[in-house]
């Protein structure tokens, strides 16, 4: 019988133990990654976007988080108007094949066909979206926990809060760099140990 993957650990002087955890995934051959993430300010019923473009080997290509639109009647309706900015991005980068990792799996069912819009609004943002998706030759998605897209998040908090537009080539700025850095190498998390209730 083989052995199993030896866990890194630390336990601190409370005795709370925390794990090492690598979040990067390697995309499928050949690909780019991109990582997205909206937020919306529920009193402007502004959307913004935060998101990361990386090639296959985790390289750093592009980052954008700005303003995705006025007037999203819903949390649907921003994170469509999002996920349409993102891909637009990696489009202008020179991506033609991707992985696209978010944390609402909503999205990847309305633009897949698995669940239809609700209303015309959100039908118009889908077939924006899928006008962006045609510009590509391969598209993979994949619903992710929030720990796989902090960076995405911290962009996405930034353009919500200051209101502005950051967009980056080749080097990111350095508190994202040290994200995209620990998703890769990792990073100590607290251990949560999930009892039964018996």
């Amino acid at each position: 019988m083989a052995a199993g993957p030896i866990q890194k650990f630390i336990v601190n002087d409370k005795n709370e133990i925390f794990v090492h955890k690598i979040v990067w995934t390697p995309p499928f051959a050949g690909p780019w990654k991109l990582n997205y993430v909206y937020a919306c300010n529920r009193t402007s019923r502004k959307s913004f976007v935060g998101c990361i473009l990386r090639c296959q080997n985790a390289d750093f290509k592009a980052l954008y988080a700005g303003p995705v639109g006025q007037d999203a009647g819903s949390s649907t309706d921003a994170a469509l108007m999002a996920m349409t900015c993102a891909i637009g991005l990696a489009a202008s980068q020179g991506g033609d094949s991707l992985e696209i990792e978010g944390e609402n799996e909503t999205m990847f069912s309305l633009v897949t066909g698995q669940i239809p819009p609700t209303n015309e609004a959100t039908r118009e943002l889908v077939a924006r979206c899928l006008q962006e998706l045609h510009n590509l030759r391969r598209v993979v998605f994949r619903c992710v926990q929030p720990d796989a897209n902090e960076a995405a998040t911290l962009l996405a908090k930034m353009a919500m809060e200051t209101e502005e537009t950051w967009f980056c080539v080749d080097n990111p700025p350095p508190e994202i760099a040290a994200i995209l850095d620990a998703d890769v190498n990792g990073r100590y998390v607290p251990w949560v140990h999930l009892q039964s209730n018996m």
